[in-house]
């Protein structure tokens, strides 16, 4: 299958990855930041499997973004 057709008629597969990462990042992110911030607030013990879940998977995230948005623009 050529790329440019692949671009045209995506797959099941990638259609539902598409919809499931467009729904789930944003919750999940959500989530996250309302746990720190209630945390940073009412300064309770964060538990430290929060934190080592949290962190690496935000900052993954973040970054996987930007990366996107520079590729992006290298090649509009």
């Amino acid at each position: 299958m050529s790329e440019q057709q692949n671009k045209s008629s995506p797959t099941l597969v990638e259609v539902f990855s598409a919809l499931f990462r467009a729904i789930a990042r944003p919750a999940i992110t959500i989530i996250f930041a309302a746990v720190i911030a209630q945390v940073v607030i009412e300064r309770i013990p964060v538990p430290e499997w929060f934190l080592a879940l949290a962190i690496p998977c935000i900052t993954w995230w973040f970054a996987e973004r930007t990366l996107t948005h520079i590729k992006e623009k290298k090649e509009g």
